[in-house]
């Protein structure tokens, strides 16, 4: 499998499709091709594309959750698991020591 498929079929998993511009969003700051055999991958070349994949994460919910056009009688909606995306963000962000950027968790400081 390449690494776009993988990506690709990854966010399918929560309903969300992404355009070629996404993938490059999320490919050029990893420094692994689109094309490369997902399987061959380095342990560090993986975790470059699961880092990029999660840090993409924030400006896809930008999209909102749904999407809904009517033209002629005929209708078509889109909608993805917006809680799942988040969730699988959180869990990411502690995988990679990554700021949380949507957690809207309290924080606790020390005077």
């Amino acid at each position: 499998m390449k690494v776009s498929d993988y990506i690709r079929q990854t966010f399918r998993d929560f309903g969300v499709a992404l355009s070629d511009a996404n993938l490059l969003a999320i490919l050029k700051p990893s420094g692994v091709n689109g094309d490369d055999d997902a399987e061959n991958l380095s342990d560090n070349q993986f975790r470059a594309v699961s880092v990029s994949m999660t840090t993409f994460i924030p400006t896809l919910l930008l999209r909102g959750s749904s999407k809904s056009v009517s033209e002629n009688g005929h209708s078509k909606s889109q909608s993805w698991d917006i809680q799942g995306i988040k969730d699988y963000y959180s869990l990411k962000c502690k995988e990679y020591g990554l700021k949380d950027l949507l957690s809207n968790k309290p924080t606790i400081r020390a005077w």
